[in-house]
């Protein structure tokens, strides 16, 4: 035990002197952190926002589905009449650098509490990066001191291919904020225990299937879009051709009108 106290300790005075500025992260491109706006002719989806809202008491939300099926607007949707304030973080493959990564999640957090998480960017200037098991301990007790609920939104969560990152999340919802909910936003289902989490009740799933349109749905969309009545049979053969993908529909709706 005494070892691996005394290796621990050399260890922090060594990254203290290989703290270079070359070794802090880039700058923070403050429009990745703005939630996508609501279009006009957005259909409001109540039964998916109850179904999201009803489990925020859980940590973690994902929403997996292919391009095109409307998942950042349903979130967006749901976060504009939330009760609680919502961070937002459009991803790209950039982020897939820890030292990034972890910039992003930090400044989204502080975009709603200024003076928390104050530690854990020290870390990030340290070469090489403190252990996962160190980062995720640090970051989850400065969660932890967070008393009041918050949201955060990880958008395109599948284009971050490092695994470090995937460990350091799956940390996070080991031993989740009891304040902060996770939402992920992915084109597939993420390296995260997704089994343990289901097991555990501690996450809410929305995929594909919950994504598309139903008859009723399109008929009301289609309406929306083009401004007028649509027959019910004209929305059942759009939603069967295009297996209610918003997507499909958008373009059908474009070609009706041309």
């Amino acid at each position: 035990m005494l070892d691996v106290i005394i290796d621990m300790s050399s260890y922090r005075r060594r990254s203290r002197e290989n703290r270079t500025p070359e070794a802090m992260p880039l700058p923070i491109l403050r429009t990745k952190l703005h939630r996508p706006p609501i279009g006009a002719t957005h259909l409001h989806r109540d039964h998916l926002l109850d179904r999201v809202s009803q489990a925020r008491h859980r940590p973690l939300t994902l929403v997996s589905a292919p391009a095109g099926y409307g998942k950042s607007t349903l979130v967006s949707c749901w976060l504009e009449a939330c009760d609680v304030p919502g961070a937002w973080v459009s991803l790209d493959r950039d982020d897939s650098d820890p030292r990034i990564f972890l910039s992003y999640f930090v400044t989204a957090i502080q975009s709603l509490f200024p003076a928390t998480c104050t530690e854990t960017p020290s870390m990030l200037g340290i070469d090489p990066l403190p252990p996962v098991s160190e980062l995720s301990r640090r970051l989850s007790n400065e969660l932890d001191r967070i008393e009041k609920a918050f949201i955060l939104v990880l958008d395109d969560f599948h284009l971050i291919q490092d695994k470090i990152i995937h460990a350091l999340v799956a940390e996070l919802l080991n031993h989740p904020s009891a304040y902060m909910h996770l939402v992920l936003i992915a084109r597939r289902d993420p390296p995260l225990p997704l089994t343990a989490l289901r097991a555990r009740r501690q996450m809410v799933e929305i995929r594909t299937r919950d994504l598309r349109f139903s008859v009723e749905e399109t008929q009301g969309f289609l309406q929306q879009m083009i401004g007028s009545s649509v027959d019910s049979a004209v929305a059942a053969t759009l939603e069967e051709k295009t297996e209610g993908w918003v997507t499909g529909l958008r373009l059908a709706v474009l070609s009706l009108r041309d």
